[in-house]
């Protein structure tokens, strides 16, 4: 039924800055041999370089069939001639970024959002994205999993900003991240460009994510029509796989 399929990155194929795990990569290759995916993250290339690419060989047959799509699909890779290049990337003015970290810091003065401990710096810039992390970019796992569970927090953070960035996308990631790009890019935008690059069509993909939800950065592909499986953690993530390549 399906000819492609697309993946959230973090807390679905792997812990949030986290390597995929050595049953994961086996299933992802697998999935590899059997169709094209695609993975569209928040994190940024560098986190495609620690959490996925290592572990897949270098099979060109298989990675022929893999598109890396960081920062919420602003930014594409293809790995052809050998390597992995560079097929767009959607950058932001200075003075866009300028407004949105203004914004943000504002924000976290206004709302008292500045926690106790923090690992690394609130926000981000990722050159197509500037992402916002509750605890700190750095902030280990065990301390994300159990800081906005329900995305509550990060709701209210949202609908506080959304009116100074109404012209920008402002979309709650995993864990503790709130991702903001350009107003018509989000995860639906990434989609249409792998339809675009790969020739799939709109029906012959499903996406998979755990943020399927209004607001959330992987709901998006749900209202443009494609076919969405929403899981809870990688493990439920493997069980799906599995489904899939019997």
């Amino acid at each position: 039924m399906f000819k492609m399929i697309v993946f959230d990155l973090d807390g679905t194929l792997a812990p949030s800055k986290g390597q995929m795990d050595s049953e994961m990569v086996g299933l992802f290759k697998i999935l590899l041999s059997k169709y094209e995916v695609g993975v569209i993250s928040g994190g940024d290339y560098p986190q495609f370089q620690k959490q996925i690419i290592p572990f897949l060989g270098d099979d060109a047959m298989l990675l022929r069939n893999l598109y890396v799509c960081p920062t919420c699909s602003t930014k594409m890779y293809l790995y052809r001639n050998s390597d992995w290049q560079k097929l767009y990337s959607l950058d932001f003015t200075p003075s866009e970024k300028e407004h949105i970290i203004r914004v943000l810091d504002q924000a976290i003065i206004d709302l008292g959002l500045k926690p106790e401990q923090t690992w690394g710096e609130l926000i981000e810039d990722r050159e197509t994205q500037i992402t916002y992390a509750a605890l700190g970019q750095q902030a280990p796992l065990e301390a994300k999993k159990v800081y906005d569970s329900d995305f509550e927090k990060r709701k209210k953070v949202r609908e506080y900003i959304l009116n100074d960035l109404q012209w920008f996308n402002v979309l709650i990631g995993w864990a503790t991240c709130i991702d903001i790009t350009r107003a018509w890019v989000d995860k639906a935008y990434g989609v249409r460009k792998l339809m675009e690059v790969s020739g799939v069509g709109l029906n012959e993909i499903i996406f998979v994510g755990d943020a399927v939800f209004p607001g959330g950065n992987d709901y998006p592909p749900l209202e443009i029509g494609v076919t969405t499986k929403r899981v809870f953690d990688v493990e439920d993530t493997k069980e799906f796989i599995r489904s899939l390549i019997v």
